[in-house]
């Protein structure tokens, strides 16, 4: 479990953050060729509760701010632990920002072990709300941290979300994948957006392949980076 006791922040918060029992599993991000590994992603386990049900139990209280908090001092402390030294992606609410004490206490701990490793992957969910995307794109350009965005082609990761947050990564959601390697449509809509993110410098990754058909194809189009149950379960 992440232990939150050790960071000094404001008390109110981690009064709620020591109510928590939260662990990170951690999913390999591969290079195109399936074996190299580019990235872990941290995903949540909390205790007797599910992730989206934690979450809902915290939107509900209008309170996403400290899971947001509770998920990236959590994620980068269980990191540390497990001595990684590719880059780890970080699951974040596109509405939610560290404040100043909250950055500098996380730049006290962590600025040194994650150097330049550290990806903010803007979740697909939660109300859109333009000013706000728009600060915390500023607060992650602020920090050392790389931008990914999560699931495109679900909730609000739209085209909107790629001109706001200018991501490094774009994360083609699962339905955008399955079967594609049968699937006309799917195909072109993936070089479509292969094209047009290419075009700005962003890399692109496929997620949720689950077959090697899936992976073939995407290996042999161009695809920059890959994630998957058929390539690595978390760990």
């Amino acid at each position: 479990m992440v232990d939150y006791s050790i960071f000094p922040l404001d008390e109110e918060i981690k009064d709620k953050l020591a109510k928590l029992e939260i662990s990170y599993a951690f999913q390999p991000i591969f290079y195109p060729n399936g074996r190299d590994i580019y990235a872990y992603e941290a995903l949540m386990r909390p205790k007797n509760i599910g992730v989206m049900d934690l979450i809902e139990e915290f939107r509900k209280k209008d309170d996403l701010h400290t899971l947001e908090v509770a998920t990236i001092f959590g994620a980068v402390q269980c990191y540390a632990k497990r001595g990684y030294h590719s880059y780890i992606a970080i699951n974040s609410f596109p509405a939610e920002s560290f404040t100043a004490e909250e950055q500098a206490v996380f730049d006290e701990f962590y600025a040194d072990v994650l150097g330049d490793k550290g990806i903010i992957e803007i979740l697909e969910y939660t109300a859109l709300d333009i000013d706000k995307w728009q600060s915390k794109k500023n607060s992650i350009n602020r920090s050392r941290f790389n931008i990914a965005l999560d699931d495109f082609g679900t909730g609000n990761n739209n085209m909107m979300a790629v001109d706001i947050f200018a991501p490094h990564i774009v994360k083609l959601d699962r339905s955008l994948i399955t079967d594609i390697e049968n699937d006309v449509d799917k195909q072109e809509y993936y070089y479509y957006y292969r094209d047009s993110f290419h075009k700005r410098g962003i890399k692109v990754l496929a997620e949720g392949i689950e077959s090697r058909e899936e992976y073939e194809f995407l290996r042999d189009n161009g695809i920059d980076l890959v994630q998957g149950f058929y390539l690595g379960r978390p760990e």
